[in-house]
């Protein structure tokens, strides 16, 4: 054999006795994770800040979300960011009041209530889709429109009671964009009753909206109503109060729902508070898209003179499609919790939303953010989600345990709406 042969099958042997010796256990000098484990918590009872889901109902409105993809992700909270709740109620004040009058109405003069002077008048073309078409009714140049003041019921045509006016060019150019002319009453005009009428005759069939505001007014009508309703109640509470006066009021009220239908309810005293009847057919809009509206109007006298006031606030109308059951798995490793996976209870297929918020304990004892999680995934029956807290973003805020879970939030993204709240959720 040659001198090189052999090397070469010295090496070889030699190379093969070293991958023997390699299979042989060593010592590790890396540590091992410790091993996954599970425990089962259940989630804290509900204070009067959160909302709950009780009852569950199907609904048959196509999802305005329907993808059928999953997303799950986790991002760094600042430690001191304070976690705020979900506003449940709406406030909206008024120093103003609408009236929807058609052409025949103005050619003969409308009547309208005025208790602040400097007050303005804006006249709105509307559209009428009623013969299956859109007609839009014209545009009326303020040069047409006479104010008068109204007298122990004569009319004083002596004197306008206009100082300034608008025309739709103008207003468009303030960002009004609705075609209406504007008129302002003159610092002499005084409270009391106004008439309004065109000089150029319009379609009896015409059909324009009415804006009386009343800068300045110390008489505000104020409104406050919850933000959702679930179409398993039967009514909406709200509460309403007119700046200083004390007075009792008769309102009426008006539901547009979010597909742009209008339905009069009927109001029901209870208490300091009014409840509007939602009948079954109102439940819910035909679409799951926008909000719905009440409006709240209030005829009454102050002080002898006459006061009109409109007041609006938005809700959301939606369907209880799923909720949280009240037990999660806690997943941890190193003693650190990596996941959480609730059931979630379905009664109609959706897109839905869970996020949370993890904290963790400080050196003095304090509780402090950590992250965010969230997921969203689509199902169409009871199912499981999971929310991961990501370990780098943990191991870099420097807190320990004991953690918690706190702002629990379940959303349908099918209806756009939220379902639940759980402040304070689970204790780990």
């Amino acid at each position: 054999m040659k001198p090189s042969i052999k090397m070469a099958s010295v090496f070889a042997l030699s190379a093969l006795l070293s991958a023997c010796q390699n299979d042989e256990p060593q010592a590790e000098n890396t540590p091992q994770a410790s091993a996954m484990t599970v425990t089962q918590v259940t989630l804290l009872a509900p204070t009067s800040e959160d909302l709950t889901i009780d009852t569950l109902a199907t609904t048959e409105l196509p999802a305005v979300n329907g993808n059928r993809g999953g997303v799950s992700f986790s991002a760094p909270m600042g430690a001191t960011v304070q976690i705020q709740a979900p506003s449940q109620l709406d406030q909206s004040s008024s120093d103003q009041y609408w009236r929807t009058v058609s052409g025949a109405e103005l050619n003969k003069g409308i009547m309208l209530a005025v208790s602040q002077n400097d007050s303005v008048i804006r006249v709105a073309p509307r559209g009428d889709a009623s013969s299956g078409a859109l007609q839009h009714s014209p545009a009326i140049s303020p040069d047409q429109l006479r104010l008068y003041k109204v007298d122990k019921q004569s009319v004083d045509k002596s004197a306008s009671m206009i100082q300034s006016m608008s025309d739709p060019q103008a207003m468009a150019t303030a960002g009004i964009v609705d075609d209406s002319s504007a008129l302002r009453l003159s610092k002499q005009a005084t409270p009391g009753v106004y008439q309004l009428q065109v000089v150029r005759p319009l379609g009896a069939n015409d059909s324009y909206l009415v804006n009386v505001k009343e800068k300045g007014s110390p008489y505000q009508l104020a409104l406050s109503a919850p933000n959702r309703l679930s179409s398993q109640a039967p009514k909406l509470a709200f509460d309403l109060k007119l700046s200083n006066s004390d007075i009792a009021l008769s309102p009426t009220a008006t539901l547009k729902q979010s597909d742009g239908r209008y339905h009069r309810l009927a109001l029901v005293k209870q208490g300091d508070n009014w409840q509007a009847q939602l009948p079954d057919e109102l439940a819910m809009p035909s679409s799951n898209l926008g909000l719905s509206e009440i409006q709240v109007d209030v005829e009454t006298r102050v002080n002898g003179l006459p006061l009109i006031r409109t007041v609006k606030t938005a809700f959301k109308q939606y369907v209880p499609a799923a909720k949280l059951s009240d037990q999660a798995s806690i997943y941890w490793q190193d003693n650190k919790p990596t996941q959480a996976v609730f059931d979630l209870q379905v009664a109609s297929p959706g897109r839905y939303q869970v996020s949370a918020v993890l904290v963790g304990t400080d050196a003095q004892g304090k509780q402090a953010n950590i992250l965010r999680a969230e997921t969203a995934q689509w199902l169409d029956a009871d199912g499981q989600v999971s929310l991961s807290f990501d370990a780098e973003q943990l191991k870099a805020s420097g807190l320990g345990a004991p953690y918690a879970i706190k702002a629990l939030e379940l959303k349908d993204q099918s209806q756009m709406a939220r379902l639940s709240y759980l402040g304070e959720a689970a204790s780990l």
